[in-house]
């Protein structure tokens, strides 16, 4: 997976940006991050906007990939169910949106 980082202040951007948002820095580098982190929060969507009624429920996870590199995504349907601080690792990527699964159980 890779993700954005600003070459003037070296912030780290998780989602694609025209500017830095602590330098405003219009100059970024490509970087490869992990792939497997650990849980660091989740949410069940039961009733779900317009367009995605169809796969709810779904959980909505927040994942620390590595020191100061916390991203969201989606558990794939397929996941055994979340626990907090369990090892996940991502499967692919959906819509723009990353779909983990929790490893290890």
């Amino acid at each position: 997976m890779t993700m954005q980082r600003c070459t003037n202040c070296k912030t780290t951007l998780t989602a694609a940006a025209v500017v830095c948002v602590n330098c405003l820095s219009r100059e970024f580098e490509n970087f490869e991050v992990p792939t497997e982190g650990h849980l660091v929060s989740w949410t069940t969507i039961r009733r779900a906007p317009a367009g995605y009624s169809a796969t709810a429920p779904y959980n909505v996870v927040v994942v620390d990939l590595a020191p100061s590199i916390r991203v969201t995504g989606r558990l794939a349907p397929e996941s055994p169910p979340p626990s907090m601080g369990g090892l996940v690792h991502q499967v692919g990527e959906e819509n723009g949106c990353r779909l983990f699964v929790v490893a290890g159980i």
